[in-house]
């Protein structure tokens, strides 16, 4: 075990010697899926943005950019793939860091947070029963932007943010299992993604917020009960 300790917070915290994921090539098992996509989420801590070499390269083309990666090896069993798997990258997002995040309009009480370690401490319980009650945007200062087309803002670091022109992309050459959820609507659990397989996507999107608000379900943050 080895014991850190930030000069200018003062957290401390102590890790695996080599628990470092953020800053080497991985091996991965695959869950589910018949097919290989061009994106891979692994739906726990810590996660990862895990894409195709073909992805990357048809960002670079289509001058979205040139993003650094480490590789991702898929080990057997493939379980019910019929054909080996592509090569996977994971964005290193720690060079990604492209904007900052408005803690207050982004609904994080109490929040606090380390521009040096990347420490951040927050009433998670109580941010989490106010992002319940009711649909809280990812709100960007504007003016901390870099004008990247995907970048990560300093927290919450295992999300990635992009631009229409992305999508647009993933439209244009048919990317595979993108889940693009506007920041207007904050997480939103339970939303299906823009639906970027037709070139209208921005209108359909307009019509997917509107259901996804219509049906949204408040809950009471004092109870923890959905409000009638």
């Amino acid at each position: 075990m080895v014991d850190y300790s930030c000069s200018v917070c003062g957290e401390k915290w102590r890790t695996q010697q080599n628990e470092n994921y953020y800053d080497r090539p991985l091996d991965a098992l695959l869950d589910t899926g018949s097919k290989w996509t061009d994106i891979i989420g692994n739906g726990s801590e810590p996660h990862f943005t895990i894409v195709s070499q073909r992805v990357l390269e048809i960002w670079e083309s289509e001058d979205i950019g040139k993003f650094p990666a480490f590789s991702v090896a898929i080990l057997p069993p493939y379980k019910k793939m019929k054909e080996p798997p592509l090569m996977y990258y994971r964005l290193d997002y720690k060079k990604m860091e492209g904007a900052e995040l408005d803690f207050d309009e982004s609904g994080f009480i109490n929040l606090k947070y380390c521009n040096v370690c990347q420490h951040y401490s927050y009433d998670w319980l109580q941010s989490d029963r106010m992002a319940n009650a009711k649909i809280t945007p990812y709100v960007l200062k504007e003016e901390t932007w870099n004008g990247a087309n995907i970048f990560r803002p300093q927290y919450p670091v295992g999300y990635m943010f992009c631009t229409e022109k992305v999508v647009d992309c993933a439209f244009k050459h048919k990317l595979t299992n993108f889940r693009f959820v506007p920041c207007e609507i904050g997480e939103g659990v339970g939303f299906s993604g823009a639906d970027y397989s037709t070139k209208n996507w921005r209108k359909k999107l307009e019509k997917q917020i509107e259901e996804f608000r219509k049906n949204f379900r408040p809950v009471d943050p004092e109870t923890g009960y959905y409000i009638q």
